[in-house]
């Protein structure tokens, strides 16, 4: 399958690779062009569209993935190139690839990149039941922190809130997460969860996070 065979209107997945993270978001197909492959409603947080072809490292990857309508088969596009343009007043993402996608199997993973954080912070259940943690590490699917003390079990939805700065930007971050793991450790209780909506203020933390580590590692 070559990236002009994608329709206008087809939902697609445009995942950024930067630094230790990686973050994805779903978006739709707009059209395609011969000459700048397919085109994309962009990523827009704060009300701004997100130019990630501005200041970026080099060494950012994107992927697009979609679902084939005929095969109904995972198919992924691997380093693909994206360019931010300005069509009749609006953006679009122009995303190209000179190869042919590559069809996964259904059963293929992605791996949960984790960004470190250790971060204090707190997590609640109920009202009545608010705790003071570390936050350890997030991705735009899983968080892990530690407790001190046996508050949750598994199961359990609860709300982590936490605040950090990336890329000179303040973020304060509330992420509902319903946990999977909890064991007894020298710390406390480490605790591990599966996010269970993430939003473009998260999208945007990690991938700020992701700017700041690999400016950090070119030092």
């Amino acid at each position: 399958m070559i990236i002009e065979e994608l329709v206008a209107g087809q939902e697609v997945t445009l995942e950024v690779l930067i630094g230790g993270s990686s973050f994805e978001f779903k978006t739709e197909v707009v059209g395609t062009n011969a000459s700048t492959g397919v085109l994309l409603k962009p990523y827009v947080y704060n009300g701004t569209v997100v130019d990630f072809s501005a200041g970026s490292p080099k060494s950012m990857n994107f992927y697009l993935h979609c679902i084939d309508s005929k095969t109904k088969g995972r198919v992924v596009w691997k380093n693909v190139v994206v360019t931010l343009i300005n069509f009749r007043g609006v953006d679009y993402y122009a995303v190209d690839s000179k190869n042919f996608g590559h069809i996964a199997a259904s059963s293929e993973r992605r791996e949960d990149v984790r960004t470190h954080v250790n971060k204090p912070g707190s997590a609640s259940c109920y009202e009545d039941k608010r705790i003071s943690i570390d936050v350890l590490d997030i991705s735009d699917s899983g968080v892990s922190f530690i407790g001190n003390s046996n508050a949750f079990t598994i199961g359990d939805v609860v709300e982590i809130n936490y605040a950090d700065t990336a890329n000179e930007s303040d973020f304060s971050l509330a992420v509902s997460a319903k946990i999977n793991r909890a064991e007894v450790c020298k710390e406390g209780v480490f605790y591990a969860g599966k996010i269970l909506e993430k939003d473009t203020k998260l999208l945007a933390y990690l991938c700020f996070k992701g700017l700041d580590d690999k400016h950090n590692n070119a030092k």
